[in-house]
């Protein structure tokens, strides 16, 4: 039977049963530091003293006190102490609007994880459905990815297997990759069920755009960012494919290239003068008296660039 020898032992130390509650989700840093703490007695904690006598670098000591912040064991001197919460802080709940968001990742040794199982079947229940969902045997790696989701960011059972179904319908289903949509959303404060389900809508309907546009414009290759802010933009301005093929051909009949800043321009003219329609694009244009007194014709290409003031040097593509 192993047992503490503490015949040499000059002084103790006690130990919260608060922090215990969170010594699987804490590294080794978080716990050195938190150790280092209820040892010192000086009152003064300089943070360069303790990364160097604990033997990490000032970066973990900092990611360290930001943990044990969040669960609020930690605390500043002019902060009034509250209560440790007795469960896991959701990540979510912990940071104001608008403010970046801590997200620790634990690492569970699978025999920790063996024994969650027996005794949360919940949990067991989670891991069984993300199985079916991105149709493989998990691995270790996943298990402390669901994990993550569930304690830290605070995400439910069934958004969880929400964010799978996302990234398994885009072909995405590593740990890594999952982890990272999960972050997006908690970044954005989209933690909620029926909010990431309309956030999932809003993204599928904006790629089925996105390769609606490509086609009608004729490109094959993988858009840039840049384009792709374009392509948004005139899906909230709430235009056709229609009336995007339409600015296509104007743009090219006035520069000879597809430039999506002349695109763009044509397009946010319209919008500010409620034009969504091809036939109130042709009332729009006025005819331009030519040099003969009984002939008139359109010059859309001095018409877009009178009415947009664009030289035609727009951006190719």
């Amino acid at each position: 039977m192993l047992r503490l020898n503490g015949g040499n032992w000059k002084r103790y130390f006690s130990f919260p049963c608060a922090v215990y509650e969170y010594i699987k989700l804490a590294d080794a840093s978080s716990l050195k530091l938190i150790l280092y703490l209820l040892n010192d007695e000086s009152g003064y904690f300089d943070p360069e003293k303790a990364a160097k006598e604990l033997g990490i670098s000032r970066s973990e000591i900092d990611d360290a006190i930001l943990f044990w912040r969040q669960l609020g064991v930690l605390c500043d001197d002019e902060t009034s102490p509250s209560p440790v919460p007795q469960t896991p802080v959701n990540a979510p709940d912990t940071a104001k609007k608008g403010q970046p968001k801590l997200i620790m990742h634990a690492s569970y040794s699978s025999k920790d994880i063996a024994m969650m199982l027996e005794r949360d079947s919940d949990m067991k229940c989670l891991f069984t459905e993300a199985e079916t969902t991105l149709g493989r045997i998990l691995k270790h790696a996943d298990h402390e990815m669901l994990l993550s989701l569930r304690d830290y960011f605070g995400f439910s059972d069934q958004s969880i297997i929400l964010i799978l179904e996302h990234c398994t319908e885009l072909g995405k289903t590593s740990a890594r990759y999952i982890e990272s949509v999960a972050r997006d959303l908690c970044d954005r404060d989209i933690t909620e069920f029926l909010d990431i389900d309309a956030e999932f809508k809003r993204q599928k309907e904006l790629r089925s755009f996105e390769s609606t546009v490509m086609r009608a414009l004729g490109l094959e290759t993988k858009l840039t960012q840049r384009q792709t802010g374009y392509i948004k933009s005139w899906q909230d301005m709430g235009f056709e494919i229609e009336m995007i093929s339409l600015a296509r051909e104007r743009c090219v009949d006035a520069t000879n290239k597809l430039s999506f800043e002349y695109i763009d321009k044509i397009l946010k003219t319209w919008a500010e003068k409620k034009i969504f329609t091809p036939d109130a694009v042709k009332s729009d244009v006025k005819p331009a008296q030519t040099s003969s007194q009984n002939n008139t014709s359109y010059d859309l290409d001095d018409f877009d660039k009178y009415t947009l003031g664009i030289t035609g040097e727009g951006e190719n593509q």
